[in-house]
């Protein structure tokens, strides 16, 4: 890998893992904020996956990118994920509100993931990083389908 290869996946990886680090924290804030026990086991396990995903993206980046220094700049992150960083619950937050979100974090990793794969040359991050990408999907997937269940039920109720 040429320095300028190890420079620019420094860069990707340094955003991965801040926004994982960013996407964690929420699902843990979401989590203290829910009054339903298997909601709150929802988002506690979704914080863990992003916590164990974030350290190996660090093992990736410390093997590949040893030789180029973390950049003075805080990395850049997706506009959902700034605006998740310092979220707090408010009362007029809802649960499909709090889905919602995390819906929108999954999917921006997920394209992020997808992308930073065809920027990498080496063969095992460039497959973590679409597996990765795989991950979000599901999970975007799977968040969708909440919305969708909160939905209907508020048609229902309506």
């Amino acid at each position: 890998m040429t320095q300028e290869e190890a420079v620019r996946l420094r860069a990707v990886l340094d955003r991965l893992v801040r926004e994982k680090e960013i996407a964690a924290q929420y699902f843990v804030r979401a989590a203290g904020a829910l009054g339903e026990v298997e909601q709150r086991r929802w988002f506690r396990r979704m914080a863990q996956d992003e916590k164990d995903q974030r350290k190996i993206l660090m093992k990736h980046r410390r093997e590949l990118c040893a030789q180029v220094g973390p950049s003075n700049a805080p990395p850049q992150t997706s506009a959902t994920h700034k605006g998740a960083e310092g979220w707090t619950r408010t009362p007029e937050t809802g649960f499909a509100e709090v889905v919602r979100t995390a819906a929108m974090l999954a999917e921006e990793s997920r394209i992020f993931a997808q992308h930073a794969s065809d920027l990498t040359t080496d063969r095992s991050c460039r497959i973590f990083l679409k597996i990765l990408a795989q991950e979000s999907g599901v999970r975007r997937d799977e968040l969708v389908r909440e919305i969708r269940r909160i939905e209907s039920e508020e048609t229902v109720a309506a």
